[in-house]
């Protein structure tokens, strides 16, 4: 089975997917973690972040799908100094 495939049962809502980012459907922490609590308000919020955190790491394997574009930026940085 090819690791980058998406159980296209488990998707969101219409209109709560932000993008595609290599074929995999993404949205934000934040909304994510705001349905979440509207589904199981008796749950408390920072427990909730705390398992789609979990999740998170399940599923991409510690490999982040996107990256702020400062990221790159920063790496540059990095890169473009002279190695000791």
């Amino acid at each position: 089975m090819d690791e980058r495939a998406v159980d296209t049962s488990a998707f969101p809502r219409p209109g709560e997917i932000l993008a595609a980012v290599d074929g995999v459907p993404v949205a934000s922490f934040r909304e994510v973690v705001a349905r979440l609590r509207v589904d199981y308000p008796r749950e408390d919020p920072s427990h909730v972040e705390g398992i789609v955190l979990r999740e998170w790491e399940a599923f991409s394997a510690g490999r982040p799908l996107v990256v702020p574009t400062a990221v790159e930026g920063g790496a540059r940085e990095i890169l473009d100094q002279p190695r000791v």
